[in-house]
């Protein structure tokens, strides 16, 4: 995989973070708060539709460092799977990939 195909795949993941942190702002308003919430996998297949769903203490978890994202299990692409929960696994980007995402983190966070 080339630089820039790494590149391109940490964009996308970073697109779903984007709109996740969106979904995370609303559901922030709910009253009483869902228990867990739909949120879109963030992997790097731009069709993809899946969601993912987290508790705010999970979701809140994966967003301590720019370049993780959560994945469904069999939608792991590029990156290094750092944690299993059985039904989401968080995924790493490391490299270009990893400095993509870091630098469009909407929280500004580099690494937790």
């Amino acid at each position: 995989m080339t630089s820039s195909d790494e590149e391109r795949r940490a964009a996308n993941e970073a697109t779903f973070r984007d709109a996740n942190e969106r979904i995370r702002e609303a559901e922030l308003e709910l009253s009483p708060p869902l228990e867990r919430v739909p949120y879109l996998c963030e992997c790097d297949d731009v069709q993809c539709r899946a969601t993912v769903s987290l508790t705010a203490r999970e979701y809140e978890h994966v967003r301590e460092n720019g370049a993780t994202f959560a994945v469904l299990p069999a939608h792991v692409g590029e990156g290094d799977v750092i944690e299993e929960h059985g039904h989401y696994v968080v995924v790493l980007k490391s490299a270009a990939g990893g400095e993509v995402a870091r630098s469009v983190d909407p929280r500004g966070k580099g690494t937790g």
